[in-house]
């Protein structure tokens, strides 16, 4: 098996999605392909799927399946969610997919669609307890996380396009309209028990309408990042969304920036469903995943159900492999770095509440090499800031970027201004520091063969003196370093010798 294909037959779309598995614990997303299909709005009077829709269906399915063919060794894992799930006619759609283009499809029910959300999202983002919500176009998946275990799940039969239908949300509705919607979604989530005496205050938010709500934040607020994967919103930022969109007209709604053209019909009830969610159970912040279904059955396809434990170790192994890394030297300038930061400690005074950032900075310090070796620091910040690295915060990704660029140049780039809505004065010290210490880290092994096996530091009053352990001689590896003396004094205030 060198590709897996996921395609994801939901009530809004069908989506492909094809990874290459680059090593035994890696992979690397090919492609990612979309049709809207909108089988949610696909059914008849006796709740059977309409032929159009059947064919249209087949027609994607087709396409698909013809270009998976054109991966070597592929294996395709489809699957379907409600509206198939709920289809009276569901057996004769499987069969004409089956008769039509030979292609076998999970209908997945609604507790095997919610663990998927459940393993993609602990394997993606560090939380250890919260409240998910998956929305699609005809059901809702809500599942609590305790300890990183799935608690509890439940899946509702309603999302999107189903809520849009019911309660006639296409354009601007009106007080009459707005209050059943709430009184219906309030006495769905109120018959779940467990929802009742919920203990968390973070929602972690899946599936396109709420990656929609997470776009419209980010405009706003002129967010320099791109990645959307573990954004984070407060709560009245939500509701305020919805005041604004519940009053505008489908046309009006296409105005919005960072809403999709593709959702401003079916928005209104997805975006109530969230805040009466919020409403109900008193969250506090809402996490934007990335990943949902398609991620999920990807991973536990990949690694037999088994929890990722360092998200963050296996997802920089993942980009190492992927950018055909020297991990030998990657993990030697970490641990050169680490110990830097942990025997200067009293000269920067900064806390471990760092070490994703050193991890990660040090770790793809060159990465932009793959790029160009001249000028690498600049390739390596962009590739950092554009790359989903799981178990970063915003901010920590951004530190890490900076402090990769620093570990070359002795002054940050001329857009470092955009970024300092995430960042206050204490990390821009921060990303200094770690950035001199990673520029001594690779001095010292900029012959590439891990002969300084450790370092011992010893302060005193204005000198710091840099002890190197070798077996070798490493006499040009010292020289390498030292050229750092002047950089160094000017940011902590003390000479440096390395010997």
């Amino acid at each position: 098996m060198k590709h897996i294909g996921v395609i994801d037959i939901g009530s809004n779309s069908v989506r492909l999605l094809i990874t290459e598995i680059t090593d035994k614990r890696s992979f690397k997303i090919i492609t990612e392909l979309k049709e809207y299909v909108r089988l949610g709005e696909g059914f008849d009077n006796n709740g059977s799927l309409k032929e159009e829709k059947i064919q249209e269906t087949i027609n994607v399915l087709r396409l698909y399946k013809n270009f998976c063919a054109t991966f070597p060794d592929i294996k395709i894992i489809a699957t379907a969610t409600e509206a198939v799930r709920k289809a009276k006619n569901q057996s004769y759609l499987m069969d004409r997919i089956k008769s039509e283009i030979n292609l076998d499809i999970q209908v997945l029910s609604g507790e095997k669609e919610a663990y998927y959300d459940y393993f993609a999202s602990i394997n993606t983002l560090s939380i250890n307890n919260g409240l998910i919500m998956d929305i699609g176009g005809a059901s809702t998946e809500l599942i609590l996380v305790e300890n990183r275990n799935l608690k509890e799940c439940i899946s509702l039969p309603f999302g999107a396009i189903t809520l849009t239908k019911k309660f006639n949300l296409q354009d601007s509705i009106s007080n009459a309209e707005e209050k059943n919607l709430k009184s219906f979604l309030l006495d769905s989530f109120s018959k779940i028990a467990w929802l009742n005496d919920l203990k968390v205050n973070t929602l972690i938010g899946i599936g396109g309408s709420i990656r929609n709500i997470a776009k419209i934040s980010k405009k706003r607020t002129n967010y320099p990042l791109n990645l959307i994967h573990n954004y984070k919103l407060d709560s009245a930022e939500i509701l305020d969304i919805y005041d604004e969109v519940k009053l505008k007209s489908a046309e009006q709604r296409k105005k919005i920036k960072g809403l999709s053209k593709n959702r401003t019909d079916i928005f209104v009830g997805a975006v109530c469903a969230v805040n009466t969610l919020i409403d109900m159970c008193k969250i506090k912040h809402v996490i934007i995943s990335r990943n949902g279904l398609r991620e999920g059955v990807l991973l536990s396809t990949l690694y037999n159900k088994q929890k990722i434990d360092d998200i963050l170790g296996f997802s920089i192994n993942n980009i190492m492999i992927n950018n055909s890394m020297n991990p030998k030297h990657s993990n030697h300038v970490y641990k050169l770095t680490l110990s830097l930061f942990d025997e200067l400690k009293p000269v920067h005074r900064l806390d471990d509440y760092l070490i994703n950032v050193i991890r990660t900075s040090s770790m793809l310090h060159d990465i932009g090499s793959n790029i160009s070796y001249y000028y690498h620091h600049k390739h390596s910040a962009y590739v950092i800031l554009n790359s989903i690295i799981y178990g970063l915060t915003p901010r920590e990704c951004v530190m890490s970027a900076f402090a990769a660029y620093y570990h070359r140049s002795d002054s940050l780039p001329s857009d470092f201004d955009k970024y300092k809505t995430l960042i206050d004065k204490v990390d821009l010290y921060s990303i200094k520091v770690i950035g001199i210490l990673i520029r001594i880290a690779e001095n010292l092994d900029k012959d590439l063969s891990n002969s300084i096996t450790d370092i011992k530091c010893t302060i005193n009053d204005d000198v710091i003196i840099i002890k190197t352990v070798s077996n070798t001689n490493s006499d040009f590896l010292i020289k390498q370093a030292q050229t750092i003396s002047d950089s160094f004094n000017e940011l902590l205030g003390k000479k440096l010798y390395v010997v």
